[in-house]
């Protein structure tokens, strides 16, 4: 009897078959990363929406076919009517409005930034010069202390060496203070020794363009505060306030103002001039720093998303990672999230009257670069209509154009045409605003 040969693939099939499994493979561990990090439910287009996170070249067409989605935002909470439903009209009545969405705040995103019951001390662990005597580097041990035990942290700062008066720009960087410049001096962060491979995180800091423009920088590792953990995130500073309704960002945000506490002490300091800079989550950090402490002149954010109520955002789900983030209330709007007493107009509206400047990347879809521009149109009616400040024009996310700056007396915005990112021009741009409007 004949045997019958079976009959082999081609080439190009078996070949063909070897990237189809690899890229569903890709795919299905890029969507079950994308689950595991953002942990909430997304839709399609939010799934599409992180691919942009990294900071990737992305087709003009794919940005506009994901951002084509309604822009209703339901329930967005009012700022200007109080919570007896009463219209706020006056300076006086602003303060107090200011004053309920604080709390709103604090009960349903963030929690309590503690302001008192603690000790905190400085350490000058090293302080030295470079670039030929150009710049000055200190590095400040702050060490944070109650009946409940102690904390630490390094706060790690360059300053124009011969300058007798400067601006502070203030910020946490992701990566570790060895991250932030290639500079063989730079300590350890406290928490978790060498954590970045050292000026990895460099383009995110512009020492020598911030020291030749004529300002300083003091930058702290965020995890020196609170690991980005939510099994370990009490493990530092919350340790301390076992009683207090804290967070991460809580956290993190009392780093920013104890560091600030420290800038005081620095005589050639030019405290009318203090910003604060955050990029991505630490965008909101920096935010809700400036929402905590009037001490800070001037408010960048960049990247650090759009309005909660956005199409493209993940849902209010317990189930997610980053519970550490929010307070516990925040999870009790499950299945309702049009209900939520706050969003990210508000965050922006409790800077007022001081100065806000928002960047946003044309290809982070991730952070939703329309609902970011959408929630500051909301939120300058503040300036506009409590102070009588200038503020920007009324247009739409279309018509705005990259890469240039939109400034006002009260807010400032602009959209760089690249991704998820944080640039030497996004700097630039808060310099030239820091000295035209900030502090002239």
């Amino acid at each position: 009897m004949k045997k019958t040969k079976s009959k082999r693939l081609p080439w190009w099939a078996k070949l063909l078959i070897v990237a189809l499994t690899v890229v569903i493979v890709f795919l299905g561990f890029s969507y079950g990363m994308i689950r595991y990090f953002v942990g909430d439910t997304l839709g399609f287009k939010g799934i599409l929406s992180m691919v942009s996170y990294g900071g990737f070249d992305l087709p003009e067409s794919f940005c506009n076919f994901v951002l084509d989605v309604d822009r209703s935002y339901p329930g967005l909470p009012q700022l200007l009517i109080n919570n007896e439903g009463q219209p706020v009209k006056t300076p006086e009545e602003y303060d107090a409005r200011r004053a309920e969405m604080l709390d709103l705040y604090e009960t349903y995103m963030y929690g309590v930034t503690p302001t008192e019951g603690f000790d905190t001390v400085f350490t000058l662990m090293e302080s030295g010069t470079l670039l030929d005597g150009k710049i000055r580097r200190q590095q400040v041990k702050i060490t944070v202390s109650n009946e409940n035990g102690s904390s630490d942290a390094m706060l790690l700062i360059y300053t124009p060496a011969e300058a007798e008066n400067y601006g502070m720009f203030i910020g946490l960087n992701f990566s570790g203070n060895t991250a932030v410049w290639n500079d063989d001096a730079i300590l350890p962060s406290v928490t978790q020794g060498e954590i970045g491979e050292r000026g990895s995180e460099s383009s995110s800091w512009p020492i020598e363009l911030l020291i030749d423009s004529g300002f300083g920088l003091a930058t702290m590792y965020y995890g020196d505060w609170a690991e980005d953990n939510q099994e370990t995130y009490r493990n530092q500073v919350l340790k301390l306030f076992p009683e207090e309704t804290c967070t991460a960002f809580s956290a993190w945000a009392f780093g920013i103002m104890r560091g600030i506490d420290y800038l005081e002490t620095i005589e050639q300091v030019d405290t009318d001039a203090i910003g604060t800079a955050g990029h991505s989550r630490l965008a909101r950090v920096s935010l809700w720093a400036g929402a905590c402490d009037p001490r800070i002149d001037l408010v960048t954010a960049s990247c650090g998303g759009g309005l909660l109520r956005s199409p493209l955002f993940a849902k209010i789900d317990t189930d997610g990672t980053a519970n550490h983030w929010f307070a516990p209330d925040y999870y009790s709007f499950e299945g309702r999230d049009e209900e939520l007493p706050v969003d990210i107009h508000m965050l922006y509206a409790l800077i007022a009257d001081r100065n806000l400047y928002i960047s946003i990347g044309q290809q982070d879809l991730a952070s939703d670069p329309k609902a970011t521009w959408d929630a500051l149109q909301e939120a300058k009616a503040v300036w506009r209509d409590i102070y009588h400040t200038e503020v920007i024009p009324d247009c739409t996310y279309e018509e705005a154009i990259p890469d240039q700056p939109v400034f006002s007396e009260g807010v400032a915005v602009h959209v760089h045409d690249e991704g998820h990112l944080l640039t030497a021009e996004d700097w630039q741009h808060y310099i030239n605003y820091m000295k035209m409007f900030v502090n002239p």
